[in-house]
C-alpha cells in the first residue's frame, strides 16, 4: 500500500469561546502552493462532516485530493463536536462565522503558511460562512462554494420536510408502515414545523425544549433571518461554484443564479446526478440512498474541477 501524499498535523485553535481541534493537511515533501480552509455544512459535524447519524467523509476526501496536487488544507470539528470544546446546541450561525474567521487568521499567522495564498471552501451552510469571512478579512484570494443556496432557510426546511414525507409515503416494508403510523398519530408535520419556527422567532433564547429535546433556537432564528443574496453580493474575489442536478438540500438553479449576484469573476458548474453529499446518484434522488452513496468517494469530476480552478488562480494572480 502506497503512503499518503501528505502529512497530517492535529492543531488546536483558541477562538476565545471554545478550543477547536482540527487537522492541517500538508503535501508531502513539498512546499504547499496554496492553502484551503474547509467550512462545513449545517448540523452537528466533525472535521470530516461526520456525525453520530451519518458518515459522509467529505472533507477528508477533499483534503487528500488537494494534498496530491500540492495544496494544504485545514478542516476542524465544529464547536461542541468531535474533539472541539464549546456547546453546539447554543452556537448560532454568527458564532460559526466567528470560529471560521479565527481559523482563517490562524492560517494567515502560521509561519510556514503566512505567505501561502489562502482560499475558502464552503459546503452547504459553509457557502454562507465563506463570504462573511471574506468580508471581515484581508488577504483571502478566493472561495469555492459547493452546493450553495439562496433560498430562505424557512423555505428550505419546509421543502425538505415535504420531500421527506413523500419518500416516507413509498418506503417499503414494516419500517415504512411503522413510520407512517407514528406520523399519523403525531399530526400535521408541516404545520408543526411552521409553529416551531414561529415560536423560535418570538424568543431570544439560545435553546428551547420540545418534549425534552433541545432545539438550537439561536441558530434557526439567525438562519431564517439571513438574506443569502445580500451576503453574496458583497464578494468581489474570484469564486468557483459547483452545484448538483440532484441536490435535495440546495436548489440546483441557485448555483447558476449566483453568477449574477457575485461581484467578482465566477466559474460555475452544475454536475449531472450530483447530490448534496457530493456523490452521484443515477436513480431518482432520495436521502434514503445516502448511506449507500457514501460507500463511494467524493465525486472525481468535482475534485478535478476544484484543483483545476485553484491552479488557474495561480496564473490569474501572476497576470494581475
Amino acid at each position: 500500500m502506497s503512503s499518503p501524499p501528505m502529512t497530517e498535523e492535529t492543531v488546536s485553535i483558541d477562538t476565545g469561546n471554545a478550543m477547536l481541534e482540527g487537522t492541517l493537511s500538508l503535501p508531502k515533501e513539498t512546499t504547499p502552493i496554496q492553502v484551503v480552509l474547509l467550512l462545513a455544512g449545517s448540523n452537528e459535524q466533525d472535521r470530516n462532516q461526520n456525525s453520530a447519524n451519518a458518515q459522509f467523509n467529505i472533507f477528508n476526501d477533499i483534503a487528500d485530493h488537494l494534498a496530491l496536487h500540492g495544496i494544504a488544507s485545514l478542516r476542524y470539528d465544529k464547536r461542541g463536536c468531535g474533539n472541539s470544546g464549546g456547546n453546539f446546541d447554543k452556537a448560532g450561525h454568527t458564532d460559526l462565522v466567528d470560529d471560521a474567521l479565527v481559523c482563517a487568521h490562524f492560517l494567515q499567522n502560521r509561519a510556514d503558511l503566512s505567505n501561502t495564498p489562502l482560499f475558502l471552501l464552503g459546503h452547504g451552510e459553509g457557502t454562507l460562512i465563506a463570504p462573511q469571512v471574506i468580508a471581515q478579512s484581508n488577504g483571502i484570494e478566493g472561495q469555492i462554494l459547493l452546493s450553495p443556496f439562496l433560498e430562505n432557510y424557512a423555505s428550505i426546511i419546509r421543502r425538505q420536510a415535504e420531500k421527506s414525507l413523500t419518500e416516507i409515503a413509498v418506503l417499503p416494508g414494516f419500517k415504512g408502515k411503522l413510520i407512517r403510523f407514528v406520523l399519523r398519530l403525531s399530526g400535521d408535520q408541516i404545520a408543526k414545523q411552521k409553529k416551531l419556527i414561529e415560536r423560535i422567532q418570538r424568543t431570544s433564547k439560545s435553546t428551547i425544549k420540545i418534549r425534552k429535546q433541545v432545539i438550537n433556537a439561536k441558530w434557526i432564528r439567525e438562519m431564517v433571518n439571513l438574506d443569502a443574496c445580500i451576503i453574496h453580493a458583497s464578494v468581489k474575489t474570484n469564486t468557483l461554484v459547483i452545484g448538483g442536478s440532484k441536490d435535495l438540500q440546495s436548489l440546483p438553479g441557485d448555483a447558476d443564479e449566483l453568477s449574477g449576484i457575485l461581484k467578482g469573476p465566477v466559474e460555475t458548474h452544475v454536475i449531472d446526478d450530483l447530490t448534496h453529499i457530493l456523490r452521484r446518484d443515477p436513480k431518482e434522488p432520495s436521502t434514503q440512498h445516502y448511506s449507500e452513496l457514501t460507500e463511494e468517494s467524493v465525486d472525481a469530476e468535482l475534485l478535478e474541477i476544484t484543483v483545476q480552478w485553484l491552479s488557474s488562480q495561480i496564473k490569474y494572480s501572476q497576470s494581475t
